[in-house]
């Protein structure tokens, strides 16, 4: 479903069936005790604790942001197990879902290190937070409800959004004949750009189960998802550094230059192969190179659901 909305306007959706098992009440501690202690091979989408609870629908898999006719999409892809079958999805009731954008934090280009594996080298990172958000959620039966922080009323005024199924984007053998949840954003990239013309964008899911900020982590793509890093994901960016010391889990866009992974993410970024980690190129097969569905040109840009 897409259309042109402001915030706190509802669209339609059916309520979910939730997950069999539950945590409920999960402390934040603990919950980084268990992420931290699981070992299974990584795969993109995954997140150790949200699986031992099956809340599949509150995995994120892909982050995007890219630029198009002088506007700048945002795409959030969460639940790797949806059927190829199913025609309609119904997101949680209890799930709530941030995009989060800091236009203020500094962003220097000169470390080659850095550049390669996030994009650049943020200057405060202990600094880091939210300048503009975009929150959905589905508790309300009548559909998704949008909320707003942050943004102009030009910017308010021009937003399209995007809330429902579509193939799944990851350019991955396993995600060939595959849906995903999807949530896109498409507004004037000129009013969120200032002051810097970089960007810092990072998404996060939040269910009732666990307590704390989050649930899942999304930044930079590949990275959250790998064993070594799941503590990052129950933390906001700022305590990446603060807490555990690493560079925050963060997606750099400098948009003055084109969307390429590091920098931003494109639709077409295989980031299976520009990230190289042998855990995943491993399963990779049949090691696709371009995604098994054309992407559309226009609004939400993600290629139509498999099955329909």
């Amino acid at each position: 479903m897409a259309g042109r909305v402001e915030s706190g306007v509802r669209t339609s959706a059916k309520q979910p069936v939730r997950g069999a098992a539950s945590l409920a009440g999960l402390s934040l501690a603990a919950a980084l005790l268990l992420a931290a202690g699981a070992a299974a091979a990584s795969d993109h989408g995954d997140t150790a604790l949200l699986r031992s609870i099956q809340r599949h629908d509150a995995r994120i898999t892909d982050l995007f942001a890219f630029i198009r006719n002088e506007n700048i999409v945002l795409a959030l892809c969460l639940d790797p197990t949806v059927p190829a079958s199913v025609t309609e999805y119904p997101f949680p009731s209890d799930l709530v879902v941030r995009i989060n954008i800091d236009t203020h934090s500094q962003v220097s280009f000169d470390d080659a290190a850095d550049l390669a594996a996030y994009g650049g080298t943020i200057l405060k990172p202990g600094s880091i937070g939210a300048d503009i958000t975009f929150e959905v959620s589905f508790e309300n039966s009548s559909g998704p409800e949008l909320k707003i922080s942050g943004l102009s009323g030009r910017a308010r005024k021009e937003l399209k959004f995007f809330v429902g199924l579509r193939d799944d984007p990851f350019i991955r053998g396993p995600s060939i004949g595959r849906n995903v949840a999807a949530i896109v954003f498409e507004l004037p990239a000129e009013e969120i750009v200032e002051p810097h013309g970089t960007i810092l964008l990072w998404a996060l899911s939040k269910i009732s189960e666990i307590i704390g900020p989050q649930a899942d982590l999304v930044g930079r793509s590949l990275r959250s998802q790998f064993p070594e890093n799941e503590p990052m994901n129950l933390l906001p960016p700022k305590d990446h550094y603060k807490t555990l010391g690493v560079t925050p889990d963060v997606m750099i866009f400098d948009t003055s230059r084109h969307a390429s992974f590091p920098n931003g993410r494109e639709l077409m970024d295989d980031v299976v192969n520009l990230v190289g980690d042998l855990r995943v190129l491993g399963t990779d097969a049949p090691f696709p190179d371009e995604n098994d569905v054309p992407f559309l040109t226009e609004f939400p840009y993600l290629a139509p659901p498999q099955g329909l």
